[in-house]
């Protein structure tokens, strides 16, 4: 029955303060970093809400001393390549700077990830990379979408799907529908969201993706992928009690 109560913590703050103490941030989190051998960073690189280059050289910073490797990945948009918006962005220096690998997930090899409870896809194709790291960190933009009318921390995962043809094969399975399947298979350990002059942190994929859709001033229920994703998890959405922790 689709009734349980859950509890789920978002920590919220200013830039600047994310920026300068983000390790705070993470532990309020209830995230403890963890020596491991590959780290992925999913920033929303090829779509139109990349995070501030700062936040993502933070994150890299905060994690380096963890990871004996750290990748920063990115497949095909329709519109736009990773190796391009990786220059673009500032991302290529900052892999330079800190030797860690800014990656197009598409030379991948791909593997299939059956869905446990599919909407739109039995099985999603993933780069080898994101099987592959010990540890997946979600690092999107926040905005308005014309498709899903939401797009941050899930719709980002979108992103992980290994196909170079996502609108014509994916768009007409329903995009909230084939994210709620994405999100069955990949499933990031912590979320940084950029939402303009504030930044959340959280364990919880769903949590973020609900605060950030009161500061769009979005009726959650309306987002389908959020509503699929609530009840993938056997809980209502109107169910969710998120604890907002503002810094």
């Amino acid at each position: 029955m689709l009734n349980n109560k859950i509890q789920i913590s978002v920590i919220s703050s200013s830039k600047a303060k994310a920026i300068r103490d983000l390790h705070e941030l993470i532990h309020l989190a209830e995230y403890c970093p963890k020596k491991v051998k590959m780290l992925l960073i999913k920033p929303n690189v090829c779509g139109m809400y990349p995070p501030d280059i700062k936040l993502l050289e933070k994150i890299v910073e905060t994690f380096e001393p963890y990871a004996e490797s750290i990748i920063i990945g990115e497949t095909n948009s329709t519109m736009n390549s990773p190796e391009d918006r990786f220059r673009r962005l500032g991302i290529t220096d900052l892999a330079k700077r800190h030797g860690v690998e800014a990656r197009n997930l598409m030379k991948d090899s791909v593997v299939k990830k059956r869905v446990p409870q599919p909407h739109a896809m039995v099985e999603v194709p993933l780069p080898s990379t994101v099987l592959e790291a010990d540890v997946l960190i979600n690092v999107p933009g926040i905005g308005r979408h014309g498709t899903t009318l939401l797009t941050c921390a899930m719709k980002n995962l979108f992103g992980l799907i290994a196909t170079s043809s996502k609108y014509a094969s994916l768009h007409p399975l329903g995009v909230d529908r084939v994210i709620a399947d994405v999100y069955q298979t990949a499933k990031p350990n912590l979320n940084v969201v950029d939402a303009g002059s504030q930044i959340l942190v959280s364990t919880d994929t769903l949590g973020v993706d609900m605060v950030a859709a009161g500061i769009m001033r979005m009726d959650p229920l309306a987002v389908e992928h959020l509503v699929l994703a609530s009840r993938d998890r056997g809980i209502l959405l109107e169910n969710l009690n998120i604890n907002r922790i503002i810094l």
